[in-house]
């Protein structure tokens, strides 16, 4: 799955500087777009492969944890 998010992200990353805007993830990686003010927390206009990452991990442990909750009910 690593791999393929690196593959898509450096797809993206059309000026290769390593980080992506918003215009550039608009065209091949529109989840990443969509979310792009939250995965870029810090507001630099720009988002990295680590920032995604993290905000992946961030976003399935919440899943999992809304899952769990309902299990529980």
């Amino acid at each position: 799955m690593k791999d393929k998010l690196v593959e898509r992200f450096n797809a993206a990353d059309t000026d290769h500087d390593g980080r992506l805007t918003k215009l550039e993830a608009d065209g091949k990686m529109p989840r990443v777009a969509k979310n792009f003010d939250a995965i870029d927390a810090q507001k630099r206009g720009y988002v990295t492969i680590e920032q995604i990452e993290a905000y992946t991990v961030q976003q399935l442990k919440k899943r999992r944890a809304r899952k769990s909750n309902a299990d529980d009910e």
